[in-house]
């Protein structure tokens, strides 16, 4: 999360372990301690919020009408990608595919001045194991974020799956996650705490976009 202060993330300690998940790093290799941006490969994801948020560091004025960009990329992915999966399925070590991503953020200013940014991405594609059976997948990501006029406290949240299927129901993965979070002040940097809402399956560490 680079570029102006206005929105670096927060780094709130956990009320509780239990509902907590704090995001240590990247490039964690601690699976009881990976959070939902850990791992190399999660750049997709990074990219959207990077984009979107340098997008409200230049919003000067406050707009009736709401702000609408699309975009189209690609992101090639593997998993593992850096931490175990416990998820994949019997027989695989590795699975590789590409991306074909579309998104769509909505910037909107209501009339208390609140400034509310909606990031919708999906994507879909093929992927390969290691023993060179095909899979598809399809994955979904939604990020908002609510900056008030005096710009904190921020409030973020994140609902992310992904969803994989092979031949056979034992060569499917499903994983996803919910969380939210609030960023109190322009010293809070990357990567933050979040309280995890909802968690399907091992998402934090198979989750590879």
């Amino acid at each position: 999360m680079r570029g102006s202060n206005r929105f670096r993330t927060a780094s709130k300690e956990p009320k509780s372990e239990t509902n907590k998940t704090k995001v240590k790093s990247m490039k964690s290799q601690n699976t009881n301690q990976a959070g939902p941006l850990a791992g190399t490969n999660r750049m997709a994801v990074l990219a959207v919020l990077v984009t979107a948020l340098a997008s409200l560091s230049t919003l000067a004025v406050v707009a009736a009408t709401p702000a609408v960009t699309q975009d189209r990329f690609t992101v090639p992915f593997t998993i593992p990608f850096g931490v175990p999966c416990v998820d994949l399925p019997p027989g695989v070590t590795s699975i590789s595919g590409v991306a074909e991503f579309f998104q769509r953020t909505i910037t909107r200013v209501d009339s208390s001045g609140v400034t509310h940014l909606n990031i919708d991405a999906t994507a879909f594609g093929a992927a390969i194991d290691n023993n060179g059976v095909v899979y598809s997948f399809n994955y979904a990501n939604h990020f908002s974020i609510d900056v008030p006029p005096g710009e904190f406290p921020q409030q973020i949240r994140m609902t992310d799956h992904f969803n994989l299927y092979g031949e056979g129901k034992a060569n499917h993965m499903q994983v996803g996650f919910v969380i939210v979070g609030t960023i109190d002040a322009s010293g809070d940097v990357f990567p933050w705490d979040t309280e995890t809402i909802n968690i399907r399956g091992d998402a934090f560490n198979c989750d590879p976009i």
